[in-house]
């Protein structure tokens, strides 16, 4: 019998070749990593010269590109590589013309004519007077915005990461501490809904999604050293682009030139430089002592054959010590969390109760964080016809105490985090081939691999990880007399115990392009397979969560969990599976009239998993709408694409232009992994409350993973796990987007270009998750009318916890998460730009206004970010009630970015970000409505409310004091004072401004046959090094976005008995110790 999937990727061929077909019976080529050049060769009197011949010499290279002119005198010159090139004219009986060098950028397409003079003998070659590079582009129609080689090289950028420039484009917004390459919102998108390509190809981390790859973890995914430009998309009409809903990042990398060149380098930044101190106190006022982090490494790059062949290579590594001092002898309580007193008594019930000896893990440690980057590229011009390049790309990363979170709200212990090892490579081969006759052609292929594994440490004095402990609640006083509140975790976490990721990537792309007069037919395609070998038994060693020191003390967890394997089987499955992706486009270039340019085209997208998930008879039986065994099916995204760039006067001063299109997404393949890893037949979800809790015995653990708990207490079936579900619904489709632009660029003085440019886009069948076996029917109903969906019977007196088994619609299942497409974005941006050159500066100023509205917003990919993304109103499963705000929005963001070239050989830059704070919603702090997630937004009282509400105290005196923070805390907080009385919207509040100044200053010291010295300082938060007060970059942490925490529940009245959160609303530090304060980076630089 054949395969399904064999049948599918016939059936695309069939599509494509059908598409092959019409283009083969049928103006300056642009490609996603080289320019082009176009135009006409006239005579004296305007005629056209066809046969006339146009060369293109790259200045740096030597290596020459040629065109011949057609009968009507076009010209057109694809694949060339971003450079400095210099063009000339000739044709017999005509005075040759040559135009100065032109720098052309990263699929930049720009238009050069010439007019020869006739000359009875040979003369010699005129030369056109030198034009400055044109700033305004005449074919360009959509949102782009191009990072050239030198502000690569004279920016700063904090940890050297390219990444980071792509901050300079309207409407990028960076989201979280992420690493390489990615970790950015682009045009109110996901994370994931971006697209990362280097060299034309696929550099995704594509199993999360939305960073490049190598992981959020990694400094940087190639060394900046190897990078030369970059382009960030929100909205391009050429049909080779896609895979995103949100925006692309495009990135090409360095080749060599006709002189040996190189640099040897190294930067350093440390916690002080002899007596100075040249890394600010942390915003809590903390010294980071023992602070380091050094980049150096080399590059060299040269001709093999001038003219012909030429290397590059670059080497980049990265030696990181960043402290991660774990509740530090003598350090604020503010900063630890915690008192001294309540922190010896912590570590003395651990020990005397539990036989957990936590004082090792509490000191002074390093978080390291160690890279090596090797990039190599082979240029050969093997004919005058064909260009081969040959590079790889090879990073590996080491990092010890990964995820160690330390901040005001919640800290953990040493055992709590793990060491992460990431070896990516990426070989990639391309091969453009100019036919003549307008024919053109250009391949691509590549094979990624990655592979990351990330043990957990042990825990304690065991020599081996232990379940999870969570303490919540830990209430501290500060020296004015108010409190603080945090969370404490030690033990493995559960994330790190037992995950290994191994991906393989192939990928092929090949463009065909056929130049007939006005036209420019392209025709292409893209063939895309992923290999995935996930090895991931989430939480395998369960986790005890208490509710407060005290319950810690008593032998009272409120709660374990942990997921098994299935009946009769010793581990759970790991995920191994294949991914395909095909693509076909077909597009035309029209050049309309010498004003006038028009792209348009179609694309076709197609996915398939050939990796069938096991069937669950017993599933299927009552869930009748849902099969385990499928696999997301959509076979109909076709994506039509229309742009127009319109040069008002014929002479690239003012240029009108716009488009619109749709763009098909690319789902993260840890959705899949999830649904062929919780069939309902794979692995079990074990969840105990109140008196059905186990009695930690970390001796008998450490001794025997056998001993770890596999049914809660009491006995019975429902004492056991139950099986946890993931599956695609029947009607699953890939996320759309449709975008539009439209755009007026205008020289107003020369060298000067002012832009302003309006993007409409709206996204439609984003993925979300629903549990379709939570019962939908509220048992009862508390403030605000929020639906609870346990029985109050089951819900725990002492300390308000409820079980989510108790609302499940059938009891022999957990959750049963179905992956759909409700997801839905909508966004308005309103962009100002200004460019503009002197000779002694250049600047770059923008303004982005922000209207993104959506249902869900998700800045990762697991199942655990999809769920708890959401902010409901009681119900999870009703994304219509949470729609508002995005939760990557800035509504205004401001960029100013100047380089200055001074005498004597100094250069100073800088980039000024200043930009309005991203939207948060007040919620409760644990799960309240028996879904099992805490994701509820908060009913805020009324004054009256409060007077019937029940607080926690064991005298009247301090439930009073709990209704008073409370009284207190929400009149504090604008967005809770002004919504009394009602559940508050999703994202209501707002957090606060923030600004963000760094710059550069360097220095070259010329010294034999054109070499030089270089001496660098980068400064990171200005405006903090100038005032200690200022820069500050705080919002309102997660945990102080609760305003309420369940802590008992009265059945009487069927109502929760709360505690409140004194820093609810509070501004805090993001994180502690090395964050964004000011910090001084020296460099030294040697160039040959």
């Amino acid at each position: 019998m054949t395969p399904k999937w064999f049948s599918e990727a016939v059936r695309v061929a069939a599509v494509l070749a059908s598409v092959l077909a019409v283009a083969t019976a049928a103006n300056a080529q642009q490609a996603v990593t080289t320019g082009a050049v176009r135009g006409t060769v006239t005579g004296p009197e305007g005629a056209p010269l066809g046969g006339a011949t146009v060369i293109a010499t790259n200045v740096e290279s030597g290596v020459r590109r040629g065109a011949q002119a057609d009968q009507e005198g076009r010209y057109q010159i694809p694949f060339l590589e971003p450079g400095n090139y210099v063009f000339r004219a000739q044709f017999i009986g005509y005075r040759p013309v040559e135009r100065p060098a032109q720098r052309l950028g990263i699929a930049q397409v720009e238009r050069i004519d010439f007019r020869l003079t006739q000359a009875a003998v040979e003369l010699a070659t005129q030369e056109i007077l030198a034009e400055a590079d044109p700033l305004i582009e005449t074919t360009k129609a959509g949102t782009s915005t191009r990072i050239s080689t030198e502000q690569i090289q004279e920016l700063p950028t904090n940890g050297r990461n390219f990444k980071d420039l792509t901050l300079l484009a309207p409407g990028v917004v960076e989201i979280g501490n992420t690493g390489s390459g990615g970790g950015q919102s682009i045009a109110g998108g996901r994370t994931g809904a971006s697209n990362i390509l280097m060299d034309g190809v696929n550099n995704n981390e594509s199993f999360f999604g939305g960073d490049a790859r190598g992981g959020d973890r990694a400094p940087f995914s190639y060394s900046i050293e190897a990078v030369k430009e970059i382009q960030v998309i929100t909205a391009a009409y050429d049909v080779e682009r896609g895979n995103f809903t949100g925006g692309a990042v495009n990135a090409v990398t360095k080749s060599g030139t006709n002189r040996i060149t190189g640099a040897v380098f190294g930067y350093l930044r440390d916690d002080k430089l002899g007596d100075s101190w040249i890394t600010a106190r942390d915003f809590r006022g903390q010294r980071p002592v023992d602070f380091r982090k050094q980049q150096f490494g080399f590059t060299l790059g040269g001709p093999i054959v001038k003219d012909k062949a030429h290397f590059f290579f670059a080497l980049d590594q990265q030696v990181a010590d960043e402290p991660r001092p774990v509740f530090v002898r003598g350090t604020d309580v503010r900063t630890n969390g915690i008192n001294a007193d309540t922190l010896d008594n912590l570590v003395r019930i651990a020990r005397d109760l539990y036989g957990y000896d936590l004082s090792s893990e509490i000191g002074q440690f390093a978080q390291e964080t160690d890279e090596a980057a090797f990039f190599g590229r082979v240029d050969w011009q093997v004919t005058d016809k064909h260009k081969l390049t040959l590079r790889d790309n090879y990073t590996d990363t080491k990092l010890k105490l990964d995820r160690l979170f330390i901040s005001p709200t919640s800290s953990e212990f040493r055992s709590n985090s793990g060491n992460n090892e990431d070896k990516s490579n990426s070989f990639v081969a391309s091969l453009n081939s100019v036919f003549g006759s307008g024919l053109t052609n250009e391949f691509r292929l590549q094979y990624a691999t990655e592979d990351k594994p990330r043990p957990s440490l042990a825990s304690g004095n065991f020599a081996v990880p232990l379940p999870q402990v969570r303490i919540n609640n830990i209430r501290s006083i500060l020296d004015d007399g108010t409190g603080i509140t945090t969370a404490l975790f030690f033990g493995a976490d559960p994330i790190l115990h037992a995950n290994n990721l191994e991906q393989q990537t192939t990928e092929i792309i090949n463009n065909t392009r056929l130049a007939r007069g006005n036209h420019t037919i392209k025709l292409g395609g893209n063939f895309l397979k992923v290999h995935v070998f996930n090895q991931f038994w989430n939480n395998a060693l369960g986790t005890f969560t208490y509710n407060s020191l005290a319950d810690f003390e008593n032998g009272a967890p409120t709660s374990f969990t942990r997921a098994l394997p299935y009946f009769g089987q010793e581990t759970i499955a790991t995920q191994d599976f294949d991914v395909y992706e095909a693509v076909g486009y077909l597009q035309d270039e029209w050049q309309v009239n010498p004003k006038l340019f028009l792209t348009y085209g179609v694309r076709y997208d197609y996915a398939w998993f050939p990796t069938r998930p096991d069937p669950n008879p017993q599933f299927e039986s009552f869930f009748t709408d849902l099969d385990v065994t499928k696999p997301p099916t959509d076979n109909n995204n076709f994506s039509p694409r229309l742009g127009f760039a319109f040069d008002v006067n014929g002479d690239g001063s003012q240029v009108l232009r716009g488009g619109t299109g749709l763009f098909y997404g690319r789902a993260p393949f840890v959705l899949y992994g999830n649904a062929l890893g919780a069939t309902g037949r794979t692995q079990l979800s074990l969840n105990c409350t109140g008196a059905t809790v186990p009695q930690p015995d970390f001796q008998a653990y450490a001794e025997s993973y056998d001993n770890l708990p596999t049914q809660c207490l009491g006995g019975g079936a429902a004492s056991a796990g139950t099986p946890a579900v993931n599956v695609f619904a029947d009607d699953y489709k890939q996320s759309y987007a449709w975008k539009s632009n439209l755009a007026y660029d205008r020289l107003i003085i020369p060298n000067w270009r002012l832009t302003l440019e309006g993007v409409y886009s709206t996204v439609r069948d984003n993925q979300v998750t629903q549990d379709d076996n939570l019962d939908p029917t509220p048992r009862f109903r508390i403030e605000g009318n929020i639906p609870v969906f346990v029985d109050p019977g089951t819900i725990t007196v002492s300390n308000g916890a409820v079980n989510r088994n108790n609302s499940r619609r059938n009891a022999q299942f957990d959750q049963v998460y179905v992956y759909r497409s409700l997801g839905s974005t909508l966004t308005y941006q309103g962009i100002v730009q200004i460019n503009g050159r002197h000779k002694f500066a250049d600047v770059y100023a923008g303004y982005t206004y922000d209207h993104t509205r959506d249902n869900i917003s998700i800045s990762c990919c697991t199942l655990n970010g999809l769920t708890r993304a959401a902010r409901v109103n009681g119900d999870p499963n009703n994304f219509d009630d949470q729609w508002g705000p995005a939760d990557f929005t800035r509504k205004h963001s401001f960029v100013i970015s100047p380089r200055f070239h001074l005498p004597y050989g100094f250069e100073v830059s800088s980039i000024v970000r200043i930009f309005s704070g991203r939207p948060w919603t007040p919620t409760y702090a644990f799960d309240i409505n028996g879904d099992g997630l805490a994701q509820d937004r908060a009913y805020i009282p009324t004054t009256d409310d409060l007077d019937s509400y029940l607080f926690v105290g064991a005298t009247q005196a301090d439930q009073d004091l709990q209704q008073e923070i409370a009284e207190n805390r929400i009149n504090s907080v604008e967005c809770t004072r002004q919504n009394r009385g009602r559940v508050i919207d999703r994202n209501e509040c707002v957090q606060p401004w923030q600004q963000v100044w760094d710059a550069r200053i360097s220095k070259k010291f010329n010294t034999l046959r054109g070499q030089s010295f270089e001496v660098v300082a980068d400064f990171f938060n200005v405006l903090n090094g100038l005032n200690r007060k200022s820069g500050h970059r705080s919002e309102v942490a997660e945990a102080d976005q609760n305003i309420f925490t369940p802590s008992g529940f009265d059945t009487a009245s069927n109502k929760f008995r709360y505690r409140s959160n004194e820093q609810f609303g509070q501004e805090t530090p993001a994180s502690l110790f090395i964050t964004t304060q000011f910090q001084m980076q020296l460099g030294l630089r040697y160039n040959f």
